[in-house]
């Protein structure tokens, strides 16, 4: 199988700082262009970005400037790495179609040292980073002038890839215990409070549902208008000895699938419903685009939702797309600490990103109509040598939560999003109660939503039988395994990849490399090894 997760998160700033409060126009679409404009007022020493919503592949990605004058460049952000790198005018996948064909990916907006005033160098082939899904970028370790949520960051240090498989950079945002390089130094979070930007470690995350048009991150501040119900905190899980934390791993106690319909509630169990012996410890990873757990879990909500695993060719899991409109009250519901639930809608984990390609996969599947699934099993990583026992939430995940990751008293704070919110109601965090304010509430119900269909409704989202009744069965593991690609698909793979070649010349290779990239990006992971 195929071990690739998938990265994915952008955002676009531009920002205009008036009397200590911080404008922001929020937009939504590809990395290349921008539709719509909302302004948003931010209190004093806070910096919001506004996140770009890609929905075709569920990616955020960030415009920032680097330099002087600065140069916009294109980076994904990234909870789960910590190094910033841009991408070189002159790296290898912008200047050879060849790699470009083989990932399936070409350059988006670069940066080019030399028309800086700022740039230095400041190791010359020091930079070299790999990932989970083993993509990697290599080149020099330098300094410049960052330009991010209307605020300039002076010298800051990150990498300039002059080798890539990635067409657009990487905004890590994480401990700087987990920098690529050999010698630790400042982040971008460490330098917002050094250069007395904010005065505390922390900022919190809102990527908002996949049809909406904006998501945001929040350094220095938690909005109380995007969350819905009390803040939860969790601190950040370190194994025994542990001196500091290095990925933000949160212990997840259950995961359950539940279905009110006709007045009964179904529900998959995944772990000691007494919470006392067992959980799972989960990632929290704004740059994988999908979500992750371990089989015993995600076979039992597979069987359920007559899932197609395909074990040989992506390595990913298919839903049909049915889900996109049926069933609106099937959610899971993912249990953390001893109060904090977060409730996703299955039609969220639905991404219809196949379209007429799917004709042209090398095998067949039992939907007339397939989508990818967002939740998939973490067991194909055992052929790199990882326990499968773990979780890593990405966007599928987190387009449900608002998450608060605060790097110096090593807490996370999270509470379920309130989706398509249109206000602001900001807290700047001072840090000087030892950790989060424990006590914030949000707003007291969902405020705006849109249903499967995308169409906008009010009030709080949830609803309940005409009897209100609810009666509960619950499903323990061993239940028969969800569909898989048997071996002989081999046979059906080698007349679909003639199928391909059919059309000839460069056309069938850029399909089939097209493909490749394709599930390469769905399936890949940003988090630093």
């Amino acid at each position: 199988m195929k071990s690739t997760l998938a990265t994915l998160l952008a955002l676009a700033s531009v920002a205009v700082a008036e009397n200590g409060v911080v404008n922001f126009p929020l937009n939504r679409g590809m990395p290349h262009f921008r539709v719509g404009n909302v302004r948003q007022n931010v209190k004093r020493d806070t910096y919001s970005q506004a996140l770009i919503n890609n929905i075709t592949g569920g990616a955020y990605y960030a415009e920032v400037t680097v330099g002087t004058p600065g140069q916009k460049v294109s980076v994904v952000l990234d909870t789960g790495s910590s190094d910033l790198w841009v991408v070189s005018y002159k790296a290898d996948l912008c200047t050879d179609s060849s790699i470009q064909r083989q990932w399936g990916d070409s350059c988006d907006k670069t940066y080019n040292p030399s028309k800086s005033s700022s740039y230095k160098v400041l190791d010359e082939d020091g930079f070299e980073i790999r990932y989970l899904d083993n993509s990697t970028a290599a080149g020099d370790y330098i300094t410049d002038d960052l330009s991010i949520g209307g605020t300039t960051i002076e010298s800051l240090q990150m990498g300039y890839a002059t080798k890539t498989v990635r067409g657009a950079g990487i905004l890590g945002v994480g401990y700087s215990s987990n920098v690529a390089s050999t010698r630790r130094y400042p982040n971008l979070i460490d330098q917002f409070v050094a250069q007395k930007l904010i005065t505390t470690k922390a900022y919190s995350l809102y990527l908002n549902d996949r049809r909406s048009d904006t998501g945001s991150i929040l350094f220095g501040g938690i909005d109380k208008d995007k969350f819905i119900g009390d803040l939860s905190i969790l601190p950040i899980y370190m194994a025994k000895g542990q001196a500091e934390p290095i990925h933000f791993e949160v212990e997840m106690q259950s995961v359950s699938l539940v279905l009110t319909k006709n007045g009964k509630t179904t529900k998959i169990i995944s772990t000691d419903p007494s919470f006392s012996r067992t959980s799972t410890i989960a990632i929290l990873d704004s740059g994988t685009t999908l979500s992750y757990l371990p089989s015993k879990i995600t076979d039992q909500i597979h069987t359920k939702l007559s899932v197609y695993v395909d074990d040989i060719w992506t390595g990913l899991t298919f839903i049909d797309c049915k889900y996109l409109t049926s069933n609106p009250d099937l959610r899971l519901s993912f249990t953390f600490g001893s109060n904090a639930t977060i409730s996703v809608p299955v039609w969220e984990l639905v991404l219809d990103l196949l379209g007429e390609t799917q004709a042209e996969l090398p095998f067949k599947m039992p939907f007339k109509q397939a989508c990818i699934f967002g939740l998939q099993s973490t067991a194909g990583f055992q052929e790199d040598g990882f326990d499968e026992d773990w979780a890593l939430l990405g966007e599928t995940f987190l387009r449900s939560a608002y998450v608060v990751y605060d790097l110096t008293h090593h807490q996370i704070g999270i509470a379920q999003a309130n989706l398509n919110s249109t206000a602001t109601d900001i807290v700047e965090l001072s840090g000087e109660d030892g950790g989060l304010p424990s006590g914030l509430t949000g707003v007291k119900e969902q405020q705006t939503s849109k249903d499967p269909s995308g169409n906008t409704e009010s009030g709080s989202g949830s609803s309940t039988d005409k009897d209100g009744a609810k009666e509960t069965e619950t499903v323990t593991a061993g239940s028969p395994a969800a569909t898989r690609t048997a071996a002989s698909g081999a046979k059906q793979s080698d007349s679909a990849a003639a199928g391909l070649s059919a059309r000839g010349g460069a056309a069938g290779a850029l399909a089939v490399a097209w493909l490749t990239g394709f599930f390469a990006l769905v399936g890949g992971a940003v988090v630093a090894l």
